[in-house]
C-alpha cells in the first residue's frame, strides 16, 4: 500500500532546516575510509603465519574501484599472545613480525615485510592506510614479573582504586607484576633498544593513585586494560612519541587511529600528534576511540586536544548507536524524527571536519548486544550521504560472519547484497555530493529528508529514508532550503530507480517518496 502524507513544510510543520555550515568551495568528495579488520580474523596458528596483510594486498584494486580512499588497519607490533594476539595486547612497539618472542616471528596480520608490502601496494592503487595504535598500555606474560616496591605499598596501604590481584604474584611480602618488558635486540634503522618498568605504568610513584572506569569522563590512571602506561612521565611520552615518528616516517603509514583516548590526557595526544611527521605538507589523518553515549564528552575531548595545537577527528559514537536502533527496532518503536539531531554533527555541534562515522567497528561486532543485525543498507545510507568521514566496515561489505567474543554460539552476518547498496552509495557519494546538509524534516515519525550540497560540478541530492515495516510513504515539502540552489521547476530523478521522476513546483514543492524500511535519493535530472 502506499501512502501519501502530503503537506506544506513551513505551514504545518513549522520548521527551519537545521543544517551546519562550511565556507568552503564545493568539490568531489573521495573521502570513504574502510576497517579492514575485525575481531578475529583468520590466522594459520599452527604454521605460526598471519596472512592479512597479503589478504589486503591482494583486494587493493577491487577497493580503490569501489571507491575507498584508505584503510583503517589493525596494530602492527607484536602482543602478548604472540600468533593469536590481535595487536590489543600489545607487548613490543618495534616487532612488527621480524623478531622471535612470544612463540611466533610472525603477527597474527603477518611479517613486517608483508605490511612494508600491503603498505606499498594501497599506495599504488592510491589509498592512504591509517594504522591503529595503542598509547595506554602495555602487556605483559609470566616472564614479566618483577619486584614491584610502588605496588606493594598501594595495596597495603588501600590508597585509591585496587590494583588487581590477578595482576599480582606476592612473595616475601612483596608485590611482583608482569611490569618488566624486555626483547629481542632491536638492529632495525631507528629502532631503540631499551625495556620497561614499574616506574613506566600506573600506579609509578608514592603520589600517584589508580581510578575507576565507570562513566564516560577521561581517565589516564584507570588500569582497563593490561600494564596502564603512566603518560605523565617524560620518558614514557617520549619513547610513545618517538614510535610514532618511526611508524609514520620509517614505515610508511599516513595516518593513525587512536585505541581508548580516554585513557590518556589531551596534552598528551596533541604533543604526540604534533611530533608526527607531515604528510604533504600538513599534519597527517588522526581519529580516536573515545566510546562514550554522551556526546559532550566526545566534543570536550577534541577541543581539549585542539588547545594543545593538533586537530583531532573523533568516531561518532551516539550516531552509531542511534542508527543501530534505527535498523534493529520496527518503525513504531524508533521515531524518524530523532535523526534531525543525532549524533556529534547536529546532536553535539562537533564540527564535519572532525567526525568519522560508522554503522559497527571491532569491538561492536564482537558484542552481539551492540549488532547490526538487520536493514543495514539504512544506516550505510545516512553515513555515506552525509557529513562526516564516512567508514565502512569490512565484514559487512564482504558478508564475514561476525561471532559474539564470550559466546560463539551467537552470530551475524551481513547479506551478500549489501555490497552492491555499499558500491552504488559510495559512487553517489563520489559523483553528486559535497558542501553541506539541511535537515528537510524534524518531525515526522516514519520519514527523514535531507538535502546535500553537491560538488561543483553535480548540484547535490536528497536523500529520504523510510522506516515504515511495509509501506512506501511520500511526503510533500519545500526542497529549497536557505543557502542551497533553487530546483523551483525542476525535473528530479530518483538514482536508486532512474525509471522514477518528479517535478518540482514553482513554490518549490515536491512530493517524495521511499519505499518501506529503505531509502531513495533524488537529483535533478
Amino acid at each position: 500500500m502506499k501512502v501519501n502524507k502530503s503537506f506544506s513544510l513551513f505551514l504545518l510543520l513549522g520548521l527551519t532546516a537545521c543544517y551546519t555550515q562550511r565556507e568552503e568551495p564545493l568539490q568531489p568528495l573521495d573521502d570513504v575510509m574502510m576497517q579492514a579488520f575485525y575481531w578475529d580474523v583468520p590466522v594459520d596458528d599452527q604454521a605460526k603465519d598471519g596472512t592479512w596483510w597479503d589478504h589486503l594486498s591482494s583486494l587493493a584494486p577491487e577497493l580503490r574501484t569501489a571507491g575507498v580512499s584508505s584503510l583503517w588497519t589493525p596494530i602492527p607490533a607484536k602482543g602478548n599472545w604472540g600468533i593469536y594476539d590481535s595487536g590489543y595486547g600489545i607487548y613490543d612497539h618495534y616487532d612488527l613480525g621480524n623478531y622471535e618472542q612470544k612463540g611466533t616471528i610472525e603477527t597474527r596480520y603477518g611479517s613486517r615485510a608483508e605490511l612494508e608490502q600491503m603498505i606499498a601496494t594501497m599506495h599504488k592503487a592510491g589509498i592512504n592506510v591509517y594504522s591503529d595504535v595503542v598509547l595506554n598500555h602495555l602487556y605483559g606474560g609470566d616472564e614479566n614479573f618483577e619486584a614491584n616496591p610502588v605496588v606493594t605499598a598501594y595495596v597495603k596501604a588501600g590508597r585509591g582504586e585496587p590494583y588487581p590481584e590477578s595482576d599480582i604474584q606476592w612473595k616475601n611480602d612483596t608485590a611482583y607484576t608482569r611490569t618488566h618488558l624486555f626483547f629481542p635486540k632491536h638492529t632495525g634503522d631507528g629502532e631503540p633498544n631499551y625495556e620497561w618498568h614499574y616506574q613506566h605504568f600506573h600506579p609509578s610513584s608514592a603520589s600517584d593513585s589508580l581510578t575507576d572506569f565507570t562513566d564516560d569522563v577521561l581517565r589516564p590512571c584507570t588500569k582497563f586494560f593490561g600494564n596502564d602506561l603512566d603518560t605523565y612521565n617524560e620518558e614514557v611520552q617520549q619513547r610513545l612519541c618517538d614510535w610514532g615518528k618511526w611508524l609514520k616516517g620509517k614505515i610508511g603509514f599516513d595516518g593513525f587511529r587512536l585505541d581508548f583516548v580516554r585513557g590518556l590526557q589531551p596534552e598528551f595526544v596533541s604533543r604526540w600528534v604534533k611530533s608526527l611527521p607531515l604528510q604533504d605538507g600538513h599534519q597527517p589523518f588522526i581519529v580516536g576511540e573515545y566510546w562514550a553515549e554522551d556526546g559532550r564528552y566526545i566534543k570536550e575531548w577534541v577541543d581539549s586536544v585542539a588547545q594543545g595545537g593538533a586537530d583531532v577527528h573523533a568516531f561518532d559514537f551516539p550516531l552509531k548507536f542511534t542508527l543501530t536502533e534505527m535498523c534493529n527496532k520496527s518503525g513504531d518503536e524508533f521515531d524518524m524524527s530523532r535523526l534531525a539531531h543525532a549524533g556529534m554533527i547536529r546532536g553535539f555541534g562537533l564540527p564535519v571536519d572532525n567526525v568519522v562515522t560508522f554503522v559497527d567497528n571491532h569491538d561492536t561486532g564482537k558484542e552481539h548486544d551492540k549488532w547490526i543485525v538487520k536493514d543495514y543498507a539504512m544506516a550505510y545510507a545516512y553515513i555515506l550521504t552525509h557529513e562526516g568521514t564516512p567508514c565502512v566496515f569490512y565484514p559487512h561489505f564482504y558478508a564475514v560472519t561476525q561471532h559474539d567474543v564470550d559466546n560463539p554460539s551467537l552470530e551475524v552476518t551481513a547479506p551478500t547484497d549489501l555490497q552492491l547498496d555499499l558500491r552504488h552509495l559510495i559512487d553517489i557519494r563520489r559523483q553528486y555530493l559535497g558542501g553541506t546538509l539541511a535537515v528537510l524534516t524534524e518531525s515526522d515519525k516514519h520519514l527523514y529528508v535531507a538535502r546535500r550540497q553537491g560538488n561543483g560540478v553535480k548540484d547535490g541530492a536528497i536523500i529520504v529514508l523510510n522506516n515504515h515495516d511495509t509501506d512506501t510513504l511520500s511526503i510533500t515539502l519545500n526542497v529549497n532550503p536557505d543557502g542551497f540552489t533553487d530546483w523551483s521547476g525542476q525535473t528530479l530523478v530518483n538514482l536508486l530507480n532512474p525509471k522514477e521522476t518528479i517535478t518540482v513546483g514553482n513554490d518549490g514543492q515536491a512530493t517524495l517518496s521511499a519505499p518501506n524500511r529503505g531509502y531513495s535519493i533524488w537529483t535533478i535530472q
